[in-house]
């Protein structure tokens, strides 16, 4: 129950004002349609925390950033799955040469019947090979049989990486809602504060008409110092209003981008009360939850078994690489005879080849080395995120166990400002305090109702941060 001043104490009259029937049907129709029609209304929307969350998961721009790395991954990991089949290429070229390809060949020398006949001598002959117009094509094929591991452990990182991504995108829809959760309360916690202002501003407007009319009725209870002090006070109250009224459209303005909407759309809260809070929280048991599903400490994890994989690639250098060649080519020449014949156009070839690197100054060696360096690195990332985490949780269910308290006193103390605040102003109207008294009962009471609408937000925002670190959108 609010115990302050209203206007309707020192402005009891009221004037009715007479419409003429015709402007009285044209202003229900206006209401009707406007009621109809949002749109016409210009009315934002309202909208309940678990709808804020929704809006955002199917909106927000993260989201949508982070599924493409998971289909970036999910490619990449096909792209190293393809390493099993044969890779298959066709080659075609066209060739002209500067002049017919000739075979000199040389000049022979031939005795017959030595001592009865002369020798026999035939001179040089070209004779032509191929036109110079020649058309080559082949087929070719290439299958690596062994590679010391390389094609697995690459393979293994692709899977990896995919699972880093899937990771990814859960985190992303983590810190959405988290996000979300972030302005949703300090929009509510701003509108709270804003109304009290709004409250103690037509309080004090009040109060500062009921003391000048009281200074300019002659009444020696008051004095100019007193009607100052009520106007400053009603003036600090009426700037700190717009202060928090101004806040609060910043905060609804960063909750309609995190939630995807457009800058023009107007929202509002759907809800006045901060989400229940859970009072059965165990310490161990969110800690536990949270080394467990944390997406961060399940990312890194995955990058230890992806640099295992990765000093397995490394290591593959030390052994031979084997591979199955197979090709089948021809050709086409307009010349008939010399290289140009039946027998010589197609071909085929099969082949096994083997590489061995006998040595590279060390280069493997310290690529083994590296990867397991970076092993190492991530492995302690790991713990030392861990160990982070928890002193986080720790923290915050600290935190979270104070807001509760102060809740719960705080509570008990609005009670009790507020009889302090209605006893101060009945006491005023008669005389019996001075205008400060009033003052200084309103700014208490404002007080007290701040340090609860604070420890409220506190308490759920610092539960929503629990949540986040536990890896689960809300705290069961």
């Amino acid at each position: 129950m609010n115990k302050r001043l209203k206007r309707g104490a020192i402005q009891p009259v009221s004037t009715r004002l007479i419409f003429p029937a015709s402007a009285f049907a044209l202003l229900l129709l206006f209401l009707f349609f406007t009621l109809l029609n949002p749109v016409l209304a210009n009315s934002p929307r309202s909208y309940t925390l678990d709808e804020a969350i929704a809006t955002a998961l199917e909106n927000n721009r993260l989201k949508t950033i982070s599924q493409k790395s998971v289909a970036i991954a999910e490619a990449q990991y096909q792209q190293a799955r393809s390493t099993y089949w044969p890779t298959l290429s066709l080659n075609a070229n066209f060739m002209r040469r500067d002049e017919t390809a000739i075979f000199e060949f040389p000049a022979q020398r031939f005795d017959l019947a030595p001592g009865m006949l002369p020798p026999v001598e035939t001179p040089p002959v070209d004779v032509e090979l191929l036109d110079r117009d020649t058309t080559y094509y082949s087929l070719d094929m290439t299958y690596p049989l062994y590679t010391g591991g390389k094609r697995s452990s690459l393979i293994e990182q692709a899977r990896l990486g995919v699972d880093i991504a899937t990771k990814e995108v859960h985190r992303t829809n983590l810190q959405i809602v988290q996000d979300v959760k972030r302005y949703y309360y300090a929009a509510l916690y701003t509108q709270q504060l804003a109304a009290l202002a709004e409250d103690i501003t037509i309080s004090f407007e009040v109060l500062r008409d009921i003391t000048q009319a009281f200074y300019e009725g002659g009444s020696d209870k008051v004095n100019k110092l007193d009607l100052l002090q009520s106007k400053l006070a009603h003036t600090l109250a009426h700037a700190t209003f717009e202060e928090l009224a101004a806040k609060h459209q910043a905060a609804l303005a960063a909750l309609a981008f995190t939630m995807g909407l457009d800058w023009q759309e107007q929202i509002q809260l759907g809800t006045n009360e901060y989400p229940h809070a859970a009072r059965d929280l165990e310490l161990d048991r969110l800690i536990e939850q949270a080394l467990k599903f944390n997406p961060r400490i399940e990312q890194l994890a995955l990058a230890v078994e992806a640099y295992e994989a990765k000093v397995d690639e490394a290591k593959s250098d030390h052994y031979p690489t084997i591979g199955l060649m197979a090709s089948v080519n021809g050709f086409e020449n307009d010349l008939d005879g010399g290289l140009s014949v039946d027998e010589n156009k197609q071909a085929w070839h099969l082949a096994i080849g083997m590489e061995l690197k006998l040595f590279d100054g060390g280069l493997t060696r310290h690529r083994v080395a590296a990867a397991k360096a970076e092993q190492a690195q991530k492995e302690q990332q790991k713990l030392l995120l861990s160990e982070s985490t928890a002193t986080q949780i720790k923290h915050l269910f600290l935190q979270t166990g104070a807001a509760r308290k102060q809740v719960s006193i705080t509570r008990h103390a609005v009670d009790t400002s507020e009889q302090n605040l209605d006893l101060s102003n009945r006491a005023y109207q008669t005389g019996a305090v001075k205008t400060e008294k009033v003052i200084e009962a309103n700014l208490m009471d404002a007080m007290v109702r701040a340090n609860l609408a604070r420890a409220s937000h506190d308490q759920a925002l610092h539960l929503a941060e629990i949540a986040y670190l536990l890896g689960s959108k809300a705290i069961e």
